[in-house]
């Protein structure tokens, strides 16, 4: 099982524009989460579309990994969306980050230290990742846990940004 962030669009009802949101989801691959993204879609059908996503398997320097046994150290993931405003540009600007700390003070203040060029760089959400995952929901009956790694070569997140439109509706659950 793999841990996927996914950034979804859509129009929402009474919205003037294209409404953005952060998935969560633990699939094998990122078209398995598919079925789970158009059961949590509030907008309207049809609209749900992908623009971009990451599987979560390194991030701040460490590797990260899902195993059914809990993680015993101090470290843990924490998923940190910024906010902030440049001067020139009619808008909020957002970051999203994953930040390895051992408290949400830390990844905090450390996430609002990587943007300097924004005015009233500001935290618009921050949660501890196994939270904001639901990782015992995701990966059906075997509750996983993140498991952090120091790595020799840090890198940055890799992400692919496409539009994917996903049409249809969500398959119905089934119980075996």
């Amino acid at each position: 099982m793999k841990l996927f962030a996914i950034y979804i669009g859509g129009e929402v009802a009474r919205a003037n524009i294209e409404v953005h949101d952060m998935r969560f989801v633990v699939a094998p691959s990122i078209r398995e989460t598919h079925d789970e993204l158009r059961r949590q879609w509030w907008g309207r059908p049809g609209s749900l579309h992908i623009d971009c996503w990451a599987e979560i398997d390194h991030a701040d320097g460490y590797d990260v990994s899902l195993r059914a046994e809990p993680f015993e150290a101090s470290e843990r993931l924490y998923y940190v969306n910024l906010g902030g405003y440049d001067p020139s540009d009619f808008s909020e600007k957002h970051r999203n980050m994953f930040v390895v700390a051992e408290s949400i003070a830390q990844a905090k203040s450390r996430a609002l230290r990587t943007v300097r060029d924004w005015d009233a760089a500001h935290r618009d959400d921050l949660y501890e990742a196994e939270q904001a995952f639901a990782l015992d929901k995701a990966a059906s009956e075997q509750r996983l846990f993140i498991h952090l790694n120091r790595s020799d070569k840090a890198r940055p997140l890799r992400f692919t940004c496409e539009y994917l439109p996903l049409k249809g509706k969500a398959k119905a659950e089934t119980s075996v």
